[in-house]
């Protein structure tokens, strides 16, 4: 399949990137900073962008079959980053003809998945530490939900860098689930997501 990666520089992006190219999907990675994408291969190609661009976006979406975001900016400071990059990645993909989108976003988008019961998370880093971040983010959603995308929204539990369980499970509620995800297990499930309809047009998510 013939891929554009969006946020291949980032930690779980990274991942994402190298099980794409080990399932011998054509990858396009969009980057800000082309040197910073650390994978080679002859079924990788990297171009320069930003999310922010609309013109760069709408290059690089052309040709592709499917789009695979893990783009989140690296800042906790209030910002509308993922907002702009949401719509501009719609509206490239709506005039190229690009119909499936699997996006990384965060435990609890769509309003389905239940409170963290991690109280550190639930009463600190969500309303507090997180907060603009998320706003952000699910602002940016918004446009998403509204669209006629493919899209499968996957929403993780608190990520760590841990071995790999490879044993995900995954719920719209988010109910019975451990609340933890391993980044090499959410960069295996995201690239699966690209050949299941499992979850086409849902916020998805996933534990153990």
């Amino acid at each position: 399949m013939r891929v554009l990666m969006i946020g291949a520089t980032g930690q779980t992006g990274r991942l994402v990137l190298s099980h794409l190219l080990e399932r011998g999907h054509d990858v396009t990675a969009f980057a800000r900073r082309p040197t910073a994408v650390v994978q080679i291969g002859e079924q990788l190609r990297v171009v320069q962008g930003d999310t922010g661009d609309a013109t760069s976006l709408d290059r690089a979406v052309a040709g592709r079959e499917a789009v695979v975001s893990t783009f989140g900016p690296r800042t906790l400071a209030k910002t509308d980053a993922q907002e702009v990059f949401m719509r501009n990645l719609i509206n490239a993909m709506q005039r190229g003809g690009v119909r499936r989108l699997v996006n990384l976003s965060a435990w609890g988008s769509g309003g389905a998945a239940v409170p963290p019961r991690n109280p550190i998370a639930r009463y600190l880093l969500i309303p507090f530490l997180l907060r603009n971040l998320l706003a952000d983010k699910y602002r940016g959603e918004r446009y998403l939900f509204a669209s006629d995308l493919d899209y499968t929204n996957v929403c993780p539990a608190r990520i760590v860098d841990r071995p790999a369980r490879a044993l995900v499970r995954a719920s719209i509620d988010g109910m019975g689930l451990e609340q933890v995800m391993h980044r090499e297990d959410l960069a295996r499930f995201m690239v699966d997501q690209l050949t299941s309809d499992e979850w086409v047009r849902k916020c998805v998510a996933i534990g153990y």
